[in-house]
Order: C-alpha cells, then sequence, then structure tokens
C-alpha cells in the first residue's frame, strides 16, 4: 500500500470511529455546534484525501493541462472556504491556499496571451417551422 493509500484509510477510519455518535447525537438534537464543526472538519478532509487519491489515480504519470490546474485549485478554494466557515481552517492551510493562487495567477497570465482567439459563432436563420 502507497503512503496516499495510507493516509486515505486513515482518514476513512478517522471519519468511521465518529460516525455512531455523531449519527445519535444529531438525531437527538444534542450535538454542540462546535462538535458538528469538527466533524464537518474531519469528513472534508476525507473528501480531499479522496480526490486527490482518484486524480492521482487517473492521471499517474501524465503531465497537469491548465484546465487540471484550474480544477484542483478550484476545489482547494471550496474546500477551504467550506473549512472557514465550520471554523476548521488552519494558517497553514490559508498560507498554502494563498500560495496556489499566486501561482495560479502567474500561470493564467503566461497563457492568456498563448491561447487563440475564440472564433465568432456563425449566425445561422433559425429553422422554418413545419408546414401545418
Amino acid at each position: 500500500m502507497d503512503q496516499q493509500a495510507a493516509e486515505l484509510v486513515r482518514a476513512l477510519a478517522g471519519v468511521t470511529k465518529h460516525v455512531p455518535e455523531i449519527s445519535h447525537e444529531l438525531l437527538t438534537g444534542t450535538m454542540a455546534s462546535e462538535r458538528e464543526r469538527a466533524f464537518a472538519g474531519l469528513l472534508l478532509e476525507l473528501a480531499d484525501v479522496l480526490t486527490t487519491h482518484v486524480d492521482n489515480r487517473e492521471r499517474p504519470a501524465a503531465p497537469l493541462t491548465l484546465a487540471d490546474r484550474v480544477s484542483i485549485t478550484g476545489r482547494q478554494l471550496i474546500a477551504v472556504a467550506v473549512r472557514l466557515r465550520a471554523s476548521t481552517a488552519t494558517s497553514d492551510q490559508l498560507h498554502e491556499t494563498a500560495g496556489l493562487l499566486v501561482a495560479l495567477a502567474e500561470v493564467l497570465r503566461l497563457y492568456a496571451d498563448k491561447l487563440p482567439s475564440p472564433r465568432p459563432a456563425e449566425i445561422t436563420d433559425p429553422p422554418e417551422p413545419p408546414d401545418r
């Protein structure tokens, strides 16, 4: 088992361990907001590890395209936004995300001038209605 798969199994185990008591507290309405936010953070971490794992399995040696990089950064931004909402974001996560955004902005600037201009859509007449 590679390190990434081991990390995924650890993240799964961390979530699974808490599911019975979390379920009970949610059903009985006894869960504190802080505890619910902490569990949300565990789920976010699991989603992040799982997404990274599947991305790496699908493209083990292929270089990342610009679209891949934008997609990955977008997922990371959403994850950080949810962590901020759940009050589980760490300073390191925010610094890492800031660095990713700076790098993405630089790459987008480089590629912006290299992309071909889109061709204008051809104007076509609307289809004639069928004879009645």
